[in-house]
Formats: structure tokens, C-alpha cells, sequence
């Protein structure tokens, strides 16, 4: 149902494609796109199962506000159900509501009917994604326009609901400097979006010249230089402990454009911050209205307009204690991941291996990573410098890593592409290796193989008694070296991170490093379920828990 598109595209002298083997990694692939170099992914499917598997991917465009455009067929509309005077589930073949589907998850859905309309509705669908909080678009079109001449593009004018207007200046100047004046231990919590209005370098310059102490999400991670020395850590249920500890002790965290999910304020938000007043900046009013049970201050505004306002904020100094404070968690956890499990064991440690490969890669590598343990084992690990690090954070899909990687390589092809993965994600989506090959792309796959779901199963041993149904019992990891050799690829099977080499980063063609974990490795450290994000697993003993809560006092339950 879009093989009229695909020819066109095919026949034209100014357009390329690449083929994927599940549409799921298409729109994965062009979700990455954005985050590679800001350009926006197009992807193109047919109707029925090829339109719904482009969903998982559109959602990790919508929850992480990434512009993306998606194409899709239709059945010709005299075969549709919509003209057949009925409501059957299905009059054509393979016909889905695919707009119906995905209008949730995107920021414009419609299907066109005539050239005219599809002419409008692409710019319609361009502009959206494009501006305001950004996100995906998915246009459908059935056969039968697909066969009609449109004609050039037409001209629409930005719809006001798509971005905001210039805030007023001075207003919201005195709101932020009537914020920060009066905190005693202030602390910044630098979010993903000040990256997606680009302006992340700027809001980076403010933070060097005022040296206020700061942490981040792990979305953010990739907008910063983690060598600024007031750079905290990243925050959240797998956070610093050094960061968790300053959230958990400011009396004022001014907070750019963050979700502030419950990976990052844990299960109980009331025990997020517990003891501060907090200032919510964000581009998406309905994001801010959530806040309203916790009351925390909001102010909607297009993180775009924010460092002319900031630059002239006068900042009170910087009170010793605090700053003291700030340096002391920095110095006592930034950085000082390690595996307990590992130690007591004599197995082979992720974070060792992750910091190796974080010294042997380019500066400014591309490093693409999946979800679950092997996420956190990076992100909780990495230090980058020039480095693009992403993932589909929100949405989380197992499977995302590899057509991501693929996506990123394709539009950066003489930059290092890595991509990380588990054995459970690598297998999500392991046809995609045939695409890697076919267009020879240079690039590293790291495997974290631990046999296993192990975040999965890491909660079901705190929560389960360690039943491991579904996550070890009834799943199993086949023979990665037959597979990554059948696709013509390099297989190196790593039982130490001294087996990692720089070479392994600059051969030609995909190269796949095999981890070799023990099953029952832990990501460290960890919220459990009801505890505060600065009482984490492996639990510290009262001192240095009463050392790192300074300021307040928290009784610590179980």
C-alpha cells in the first residue's frame, strides 16, 4: 500500500532511502536522526502491521519531544471502510486506522484524500513536529492519491498552538531572580530540554560563569561538558548518590525543562525534594499542570528565550556552606560507580567495562544505548565530553540501540558509531545486523550480556523472593558468535575489560563485543520501592548517611 511512494522516491534524482527489515527500526532509525545531528527522520511504511509497527517508535519520539516525519499507505479509499456506509473493523486488505492509533502519540495525524490536501497537510505535519514542544507527525495516504499528481508544496502559516510567543521579559526575570535570591542552598537541575531548544551551550556558559552546583537527567547527559566542576551527577532512582543528596538537602532547585518522571523522583514524589521549594520551567503548559498536588512553582516558557533572561540575573553569592557541601558529595561519589557484586564474586565488573570503553573511544563518537540493566550500567558509568549519548528514554523500548545506531552512522558516516546493549535488547531487534552488513557501516556493538532481564530480575529479588518467571526462567540467550559471522560481521567474545582494545572502534564493517557478565550482577546504586532517592542499594551505613543529609534530618525506613 505504499509501493507507489517507494517507486517515486526510488526514481527521484534528489532523494535516497534505506530499507530496514522491521518498520520498527525505521522510525527507531529515524527518531535517532535528531538526536544525531538535528536532522528530522522520515520514515515509510505500508498500511495494516507495517503502519502499527512504526508505533513503538513514533512513542519514543513523542515522550522525548524528538521531530520526526512519519508516511503511510493506505487501501484506496473506495475499498476503505469509511465508504461503505458501515462500521465493519475492516473493508480492505490489511486496513488499519493507523491515525486513530497514533494521534496519542503524535503531535499531527491525518489521513489526505486529495492532492490538494496532502499538499497542505505535509507542511502542516513538517511545521508541527518542528516547532513548539516538538514531537512526531504521521501523514496516511491511501493508494489512490498516491497515483495523482500534487504539484509543488504549499506554503502554511505556523499555527499559534505550535509555539509560544516571547515571554515578557522583565516579568519573568523578576520571577526567576525573586526565586533564586532568596535560596540559601540552591541547586540547578539541568533537563533534556534545554538541549531540544538549543540552547544548551548557553545555559552551560551560566552555570560555568556562576558556578551554581548542578545535576541532570540521563536524557540531558548529552548537552554538557561532564568536566564542568560544579557538575553533580545525574540525578534518580539509578542516580549519583552525590546528586540525590544534594536534591534531597537544597532549599531551592530551579529545574529546566524536566519531565521529572518517577525514575527521577522515584515511586513517591512527596519524597522528592521533600524539604524544598521548587521552580518548574517548561515549554508544555499541561506538563506543568501536574504539579499542581505537589505545588511546586511553574512558569511555561520556550527554553529559547531563557539565556537572554538568565545572563541578566544577578546571582547572590554563593553560600560557603553549601558550596562546600556541593564539593564534598562531588568529590565523595561522582564518578566512584563500581560493582559490589563483582568484588565479592571475582566476576567481570560493567562499570569497569563501560569506563574502558569511554577512554578508548573518539571524543566525538556517536553512542547509541538500549534500556535496562545495560542502560544503567552506562549512564551511571560514562563521562562525556564531546560525545552525542542518547537513548529513547521515555518510552524505553528493548531493541531501540541497534536500527538507532544504524540511523546515526548512516547520517554521520565518518564518525565512531557504539552502540550498547543487553543479550535481551540485542535480540529485540538482531535482524537489523543484515541492514549493518548490507550498507558495510562501521560500527561497535557492545553486548552487556548477562544472561538475562537483570533489572527485572534484580526487582524481583527485592520484591519476588527472587522468582525469576519470565525473566530467567523461560528465557534463554543463543549463540551470538553463529549469528554475528553468519552476517559476515566480527564476533570478540570479552572476558575482561583488558580485552578491549581502541582498534575495536575503528575496524571497518560491524564488530560485535561480547561481554561475558555473571547472571546475577546488580545495577548499583538503586532506589527500592518506598525508600527516598538518598537511600540506595547497597545501603550505606547510618553515619555516611547522616554525613551526606547535612541540612535535613530523614528517618530511614525500610
Amino acid at each position: 500500500a505504499a509501493a507507489f511512494m517507494i517507486d517515486a522516491i526510488g526514481r527521484h534524482p534528489d532523494v535516497d532511502y534505506v530499507c530496514f527489515h522491521h518498520e520498527q527500526s525505521a522510525a527507531m532509525a529515524a527518531d535517532a536522526a535528531w538526536r544525531t545531528n538535528r536532522s528530522v527522520g522520515v520514515a515509510m511504511a505500508t498500511s495494516g502491521p507495517g503502519a502499527t509497527n512504526l508505533l513503538t517508535g513514533i512513542a519514543c519520539s513523542f515522550f522525548d519531544s524528538v521531530p520526526a516525519l512519519h508516511i503511510t499507505g493506505q487501501v484506496n479509499m473506495r475499498e476503505s471502510s469509511a465508504y461503505l456506509g458501515a462500521n465493519p473493523r475492516q473493508a480492505g486488505f490489511q486496513e488499519t486506522k493507523i491515525v486513530e492509533m497514533a494521534k496519542p502519540i503524535t503531535k499531527y495525524a491525518k489521513q489526505v484524500r486529495t492532492p490538494e490536501e496532502l499538499r497542505i497537510t505535509l507542511e502542516e505535519a513538517w511545521t508541527a513536529a518542528t516547532t513548539g514542544r516538538m514531537g512526531p507527525a504521521l501523514v496516511d495516504v491511501p493508494m489512490d492519491v498516491q497515483q495523482m499528481e500534487v504539484g509543488a508544496l504549499l506554503p502554511v502559516k505556523i499555527s499559534s498552538l505550535t509555539e509560544l510567543p516571547a515571554p515578557e521579559k522583565e516579568e519573568t526575570r523578576n520571577k526567576l531572580y525573586d526565586f533564586v535570591s532568596k535560596a540559601e542552598r540552591p541547586l540547578i537541575y539541568f533537563g533534556a530540554g534545554v538541549g531540544l531548544a538549543g540552547v544548551e551551550q548557553e545555559i552551560q556558559q551560566w552555570l560555568r560563569e556562576t558556578n551554581l552546583p548542578f545535576v541532570s537527567s540521563w536524557n540531558a547527559t548529552t548537552y554538557f561538558d561532564h568536566a564542568l566542576p560544579n557538575y553533580c551527577g545525574s540525578v534518580g532512582v539509578y542516580g549519583n548518590r552525590g546528586a540525590n543528596f544534594l536534591v534531597q538537602n537544597c532549599d531551592r532547585m530551579l529545574v529546566l525543562g524536566s519531565r521529572l518522571d518517577n525514575r527521577q523522583r522515584s515511586s513517591n514524589a512527596k519524597k522528592f525534594a521533600p524539604h524544598a521549594e521548587l521552580l518548574v520551567v517548561d515549554v508544555d503548559a499541561e506538563e506543568l499542570a501536574k504539579y499542581k498536588g505537589d505545588e511546586y512553582q511553574t512558569l511555561c516558557l520556550d527554553l529559547k528565550f531563557l539565556p537572554n533572561i538568565l545572563h541578566t540575573l544577578k546571582i547572590p553569592t554563593l553560600n560557603v556552606v553549601w558550596k562546600n557541601y556541593a564539593s564534598q558529595m562531588k568529590d565523595q561519589y561522582f564518578g566512584k560507580c563500581f560493582s559490589s557484586f563483582a568484588a565479592q564474586h571475582g566476576t567481570q565488573s560493567p562499570y569497569e567495562v563501560v569506563k574502558r570503553i569511554n577512554s578508548l573511544i573518539a571524543k566525538d563518537a556517536l553512542v547509541i544505548n538500549d534500556t535496562g540493566a545495560a542502560m544503567c550500567w552506562f549512564f551511571q558509568t560514562f563521562h562525556r565530553a564531546e560525545q552525542a549519548v542518547f537513548t529513547a528514554g521515555g518510552n524505553s523500548p528493548m531493541g531501540y540501540a541497534l536500527p538507532a545506531a544504524i540511523g546515526s552512522k548512516l547520517l554521520e558516516p565518518n564518525k565512531q558509531v557504539v552502540c550498547f546493549s543487553g543479550d535481551g535488547g540485542f535480540q529485540l531487534n538482531i535482524q537489523e545486523l543484515a541492514v549493518l552488513a548490507h550498507y558495510k557501516l562501521d560500527i561497535t556493538i557492545v553486548i552487556l550480556n548477562n544472561s538475562g532481564y537483570g533489572i527485572i530480575k534484580q526487582f524481583q529479588d527485592s520484591n519476588l523472593q527472587s522468582r525469576y518467571f519470565a525473566t530467567g526462567d523461560g528465557y534463554s540467550v543463543p549463540n551470538f558468535k553463529g549469528i554475528i559471522e553468519g552476517y559476515g560481521l566480527q564476533y570478540f567474545r570479552i572476558e575482561s575489560p583488558e580485552q578491549i582494545h581502541g582498534d575495536m572502534f575503528q575496524m571497518r564493517g560491524g564488530v560485535v563485543l561480547d561481554v561475558a557478565l555473571d547472571p546475577n550482577t546488580t545495577v548499583e546504586p538503586k532506589v527500592d520501592m518506598g525508600r527516598p532517592i538518598n537511600d540506595q542499594f547497597p545501603y550505606m551505613s547510618d553515619a555516611e548517611f547522616m554525613e551526606g543529609n547535612a541540612f535535613i534530618t530523614y528517618e530511614r525506613t525500610v
